[in-house]
């Protein structure tokens, strides 16, 4: 079995929270795999606490100097690129063609895998008339997105190769989904994330629970967790005022970095509720929330049918703008007591199947094989 030195190197100074993010579990996952070390590269950004979750691997600061955090990331790869089999880079990004070009012209049988974490519109967006754009792109020896619905439209685009890898869970991070029990589920609608981004479209949630809340049978909860931007609690307070029966129901935790706290939240909710316009492909708390065994309602952001397997295991909004839709579709799983307690059970073993990060490993470690003999990447004839 061939083992690999991995080297990560974020586009940007790596931040605590998104040491357990994929950015940087999926390639530990595949260390624990395959790998014989695993190094993250990165100008230091506070401190990371979360990285007592991650044995065995290096943090490398690179020296704070007038060199930007990428021009220090080149210098690091051209110092130590023999002793790099796969350099991971996170997002198609033009900070990486530098990067990229060095690592491959010093270590040319060396693997590069680029995880896009991408939309459409982004994707879409990308300059491919640029040459050194796009040799980067087609330069790369794996290349992977996070939804089957980008996957295909990227494939017909850029007439390459494109992986489906999703944004997986790594159940030994997550020891509390192996202990969640239906029985403890109450009737709690929960979202996690930049509660009022422009991307996260919060306000429809907001306003589909209040539609939602007069046909609901029962009392349920809504629990909003993050970060908490000044226009949305703005809005949020003139809400409570206009309907201060609703908002008792309602409750903003604002950001919560214990992660227990935060899966006690997934341990209790029977529904987890997405209004986002789109997402950089699969979102990482949609498997945290699945594998709790919460049912999903979304709006129909690339990744959606993934998330739902087509409709089955959740509820699909075509319209992220559709507040009445939605609510409907919200009040509507709210009363179908049974298929909520059904769906506990099959979301927990769609996810086991098909967004565990050991058999997503498996298969990169296939892909790296594969890579490594020249029968995987490059451009697709047509």
């Amino acid at each position: 079995m061939k083992r690999c030195n991995i080297c990560v190197i974020p586009a940007y100074p790596l931040e605590n929270v998104q040491l357990l993010k994929d950015r940087i579990v999926i390639p530990y996952v595949c260390y624990k795999h395959f790998g014989s070390s695993m190094t993250i590269v990165t100008q230091k950004n506070g401190e990371y606490p979360y990285l007592d979750y991650f044995q065995g691997i290096s943090l490398v600061f690179l020296p704070c100097s007038e060199k930007s955090h990428m021009q220090a990331a080149e210098q690091y790869v051209e110092q130590n690129y023999a002793d790099i089999d796969m350099l991971f880079l996170f997002g198609a990004r033009l900070e990486y063609i530098e990067i990229a070009r060095i690592y491959k012209s010093l270590n040319p049988a060396g693997i590069i895998y680029l995880k896009l974490d991408a939309n459409a519109g982004w994707m879409n967006a990308l300059p491919l008339e640029d040459e050194t754009y796009a040799d980067f792109l087609y330069g790369a020896d794996i290349v992977s997105c996070e939804s089957r619905r980008l996957q295909s439209f990227l494939i017909k685009k850029w007439k390459r190769r494109i992986e489906y890898v999703p944004n997986g869970v790594y159940y030994p991070f997550y020891p509390s989904m192996c202990m969640c029990r239906y029985e403890e589920k109450e009737n709690l609608i929960l979202t996690v994330g930049r509660i009022g981004s422009a991307q996260k479209n919060s306000h429809v949630l907001l306003y589909a629970y209040a539609m939602a809340f007069p046909f609901f049978k029962e009392n349920w909860k809504l629990v909003m967790v993050g970060s908490i931007t000044p226009e949305f609690q703005e809005l949020y307070d003139a809400f409570c005022k206009e309907f201060p029966e609703i908002s008792a129901h309602i409750r903003l935790t604002g950001q919560i970095n214990d992660r227990e706290r935060l899966c006690s939240y997934y341990r209790k909710a029977k529904i987890f509720a997405l209004t986002s316009q789109m997402e950089g492909g699969c979102p990482n708390v949609f498997v945290e929330a699945a594998g709790h065994g919460c049912t999903v309602i979304t709006t129909n952001i690339d990744a959606a049918p993934d998330m739902t397997d087509n409709g089955r295991l959740g509820r699909i909004v075509d319209d992220f703008k559709d507040i009445p839709t939605y609510a409907r579709a919200l009040s509507g799983l709210c009363e179908d007591k049974a298929y909520l307690e059904r769906n506990f059970y099959d979301m927990r073993t769609y996810i086991e199947e098909y967004f565990n990060d050991d058999h997503i490993a498996e298969r990169l470690h296939i892909l790296f094989e594969l890579s490594g003999s020249g029968q995987n990447g490059g451009r697709v004839e047509t």
